[in-house]
């Protein structure tokens, strides 16, 4: 266990370090060449963007993109910061001061005009939609309100308790969704589309439930409990979850969404009771263990692609194991990712491909996923008794 806690407090000190910025894979249209008339295009943004993300070289410096702050990253930060709290009650004043610095940088990155949403600090070409910076998405919102509601319940913040009914509020009202009939609704993926995104609607669906737990209004469960029955009513017969439904062609099944659909169900079905999620929940956990790992216990990237092994993969598996229970391979896995994705300086290189590692840092998408699944597996250890895991 020690080696995962020096693993997790190095990675800590360099995100601390780092006053939580840095680069991020889709940061690239933060680099003024954008703001050239020749270059505002659609197509070639899009085309800059994926060229930057792809390059084995960090080339941001040379384009001049900056290291930011993410409200994603602060999301990641204050929920490792909560369960170091539980694993390490002996440092509670430093845990709190902590978790009161990320909720109100939080408060301040607030997407504008909105009371508690949240979106990324760059502009994003995604393929059907352009969206600005601190532009609300429903995934983003969905994973720093996640954090919200474990300072709330474990920690009993009040400021966090109301950033997350505001956020509830906000969703409900404010944000698009698709009805299908009366038992089946989809949240659309920001307020600039009307994707249908299966880990994008279960976000919806948690933060729904977290605001039920917290206020116990009706309105919230219910609006969870139609999510849930659109998402389970795609699930293929083998268990999977497609990335998207309808007429959107992203049907692929990968390990990083997966992961956030099985977390955010199983959290339904623990907050609500919900019987009705039991059968779809444990089709679903087979056909996650049984084909989205290799035979040695790595994350497969997709159902039918090993490579790349990405470190926010590797800090989602670790997730999702614990929270069914299997802290053993959720151990395994963060011990190869702290042998071969972890610099000597705490942080961790971006992912490792067949023949090569890409080596950049990225803040939100590496660092922080790290950060947060190594609190997380911690403190699974540390609550179950076993050290010998390690």
């Amino acid at each position: 266990m020690e080696t995962l806690v020096s693993a997790w407090e190095r990675c800590r000190t360099y995100m601390e370090g780092m006053h939580y910025r840095g680069y991020d894979p889709y940061d690239a249209l933060c680099s003024p060449l954008w703001e050239l008339p020749l270059f505002r295009h659609r197509v070639l943004r899009r085309v800059g963007q994926q060229l930057l993300l792809r390059c084995p070289l960090n080339l941001r410096p040379l384009f001049r993109v900056r290291p930011g702050k993410n409200p994603v990253t602060l999301g990641l930060a204050l929920e490792g910061y909560v369960y170091a709290w539980r694993s390490f009650p002996e440092r509670r004043p430093l845990w709190e001061t902590r978790i009161q610095v990320c909720i109100a940088e939080l408060q301040r990155l607030r997407s504008p005009g909105w009371q508690a949403a949240w979106g990324y600090d760059f502009p994003w070409e995604a393929r059907r939609m352009s969206l600005p910076a601190y532009a609300p998405t429903i995934v983003a919102t969905g994973i720093v309100t996640g954090a919200l509601f474990r300072a709330a319940t474990i920690c009993q913040s009040q400021p966090a308790a109301q950033l997350c009914l505001q956020a509830a509020d906000e969703l409900i009202q404010r944000f698009p969704r698709s009805d299908d009939g009366e038992e089946m609704l989809c949240w659309a993926y920001s307020p600039f589309d009307n994707q249908r995104v299966l880990n994008a609607t279960l976000f919806g669906a948690r933060l729904c439930t977290h605001a039920y737990v917290l206020s116990q209004r009706e309105e919230f469960r219910e609006a969870a409990r139609r999510s849930v029955r659109f998402v389970l009513a795609h699930q293929d017969p083998r268990g999977a979850f497609p990335y998207a439904v309808g007429d959107d062609p992203r049907r692929w099944v990968d390990h990083l969404h997966t992961g956030y659909v099985l977390e955010c169900l199983q959290e339904y079905h623990q907050l609500t009771g919900d019987p009705t999620v039991s059968e779809g929940l444990q089709r679903g956990w087979t056909y996650y263990r049984r084909v989205l790992f290799t035979a040695e216990g790595l994350p497969r990237w997709r159902d039918r692609q090993r490579y790349p092994i990405d470190a926010s993969v590797c800090a989602q598996a670790i997730r999702t194991l614990c929270r069914f229970g299997e802290e053993s391979a959720a151990v395994r896995i963060a011990r190869w990712a702290t042998e071969h994705l972890q610099n000597a300086d705490g942080s961790f290189a971006y992912r490792r491909h067949r023949f090569w590692t890409q080596r950049t840092v990225f803040m939100r998408w590496s660092v922080a996923w790290m950060f947060v699944a190594l609190a997380e597996l911690l403190m699974h250890i540390r609550l179950k008794g076993h050290a010998r895991l390690d």
